[in-house]
C-alpha cells in the first residue's frame, strides 16, 4: 500500500512537472527583466553502498543549463525522454526556472523541482536515482538620480513553499539571499554556486559575509524533509554583515540582490519547490522602497557582466551531494531483508 501511494505521488508530481513546464513556456511575460540568471537540472544514477559514496561513482544521465542576461524568464529541465528508452528505468525528472517578479523592484521568483524514480526493483546491489535542480538570479539596480540613495540592508527576505514525498533523508531544499556590490560578480565567487562543501547538496551559494562585496546575507536549508505530502515553508532574510542597517549608493553606482534555490531528491520520491521562492521587501521598508528608491533605481544591464558559473558537477563531486544517503540505503536493504519474514 505504501508503494502504491508513493507511485501515485510520483505520477502526480510528474504531471505537475509537465504542466509547470508548459505554463513556463507559454505564459505572458512580465515587463521586468532580470539582470542575470542561471537554471540547471540534472539526473544521475548510482549504486547504494558502492558508487553513491565513491568519488567518480554516480553516472550523469542528462543535464541542462540555461544562462541569460536581461531576460524576463529562463528555465532548464531534464525529463525521461531526454535519457530514457526501453528497457531503461525512469530515474526521475527535474526542472528549475526563474522569472522577474511584478512586485517592488521586480525581484525574482524562483522555482525548482526534482522527482526521483527507479530504485532497486528488488535487485541487489541497489541502483538508485539522484535528481538535482537549482536556479539563481541576480537583480542589479543602478542609482539614476543626482543624489545618493540610502539602501536598507535588512529589507530583503524570502519564503520557499515546498512539498516532499518519499524517504525524508533523500530530500533537501536550500535557499539563499545576498545583497552585494558589483565585486560579488567576481567569477571565482559565482563559480562556487555548484561547489558542494561540508556534505551539502549542490545548488548552494557558498559565499558568506567574508566574501568580497557582500553587504548582507541570508541562508536557510532543510534536510531531512519530514511531514511528507504536506505544504511546508522555509523562510530566510538577508542580514547586514557589518551591523550597519544601511548602505549609501552614490549616483551611477549599482548594488545587487542575489537569490538562489536548490533541491535534491535521491531515491524514489519528490522534492517540489515549484510553488515558489519569492523574494520580497519586509513590510517596515515598503514605504521607503516605494517612495524613495523605486523611482530612482533602474535595473542594471547584465549583458557585459563577466560571471562564470560551474555546470552541474561532474560525477567526481556528486558523491559529496548525498548527505546521509548511505544510511538511507542501509535502511532500505535492511527492510528488504526483513520483508520475507513479516506476517
Amino acid at each position: 500500500m505504501g508503494d502504491q501511494k508513493m507511485n501515485h505521488a510520483i505520477r502526480m508530481s510528474s504531471l505537475a512537472l509537465g504542466g509547470a513546464l508548459t505554463l513556463f513556456a507559454s505564459a505572458a511575460q512580465a515587463e521586468n527583466v532580470m539582470t542575470w540568471s542561471n537554471a540547471q537540472a540534472g539526473v544521475a544514477t548510482c549504486v547504494v553502498g558502492q558508487t553513491c559514496n565513491r568519488p567518480g561513482g554516480p553516472r550523469i544521465l542528462a543535464r541542462e543549463v540555461d544562462t541569460e542576461a536581461n531576460e524576463t524568464s529562463i528555465g532548464a529541465s531534464v525529463r525521461y525522454a531526454d535519457y530514457g528508452g526501453f528497457p531503461s528505468p525512469n530515474y526521475g525528472e527535474a526542472f528549475a526556472s526563474a522569472e522577474a517578479g511584478e512586485g517592488l523592484l521586480g525581484l525574482p521568483v524562483l522555482k525548482a523541482f526534482a522527482s526521483g524514480g527507479f530504485s532497486g526493483g528488488g535487485a541487489s546491489p541497489v541502483v538508485t536515482s539522484i535528481d538535482v535542480a537549482s536556479v539563481q538570479a541576480i537583480q542589479g539596480y543602478t542609482n539614476t538620480g543626482e543624489t545618493a540613495l540610502v539602501i536598507p540592508l535588512n529589507a530583503f527576505r524570502g519564503l520557499v513553499d515546498f512539498v516532499a514525498a518519499g524517504n525524508p533523508i533523500g530530500g533537501r531544499v536550500g535557499a539563499n539571499i545576498a545583497v552585494t556590490t558589483s565585486a560579488i560578480l567576481d567569477p571565482l565567487v559565482a563559480a562556487e554556486y555548484w561547489r558542494p562543501t561540508g556534505g551539502l547538496s549542490g545548488g548552494q551559494w557558498t559565499g558568506s559575509c567574508g566574501s568580497t562585496g557582500a553587504l548582507a546575507v541570508g541562508t536557510a536549508s532543510v534536510q531531512p524533509l519530514n511531514a511528507p505530502n504536506t505544504t511546508q515553508y522555509l523562510g530566510l532574510a538577508a542580514t547586514s554583515c557589518s551591523g550597519a542597517e544601511t548602505y549609501v549608493l552614490n549616483p551611477g553606482e549599482s548594488f545587487y540582490v542575489w537569490a538562489t534555490l536548490g533541491v535534491l531528491r535521491s531515491g524514489p520520491g519528490v522534492t517540489d519547490a515549484s510553488h515558489t521562492f519569492n523574494i520580497t521587501i519586509a513590510p517596515e521598508y515598503e514605504a521607503q522602497v516605494t517612495n524613495e528608491l523605486a523611482p530612482r533605481l533602474a535595473v542594471a544591464d547584465g549583458a557585459n557582466l563577466s560571471i562564470a558559473v560551474a555546470a552541474i558537477p561532474e560525477p567526481s563531486t556528486w558523491a559529496l551531494m548525498i548527505l546521509g544517503f548511505g544510511a538511507a540505503g542501509a535502511a532500505l536493504r535492511r527492510r528488504r531483508t526483513a520483508a520475507p519474514t513479516a506476517g
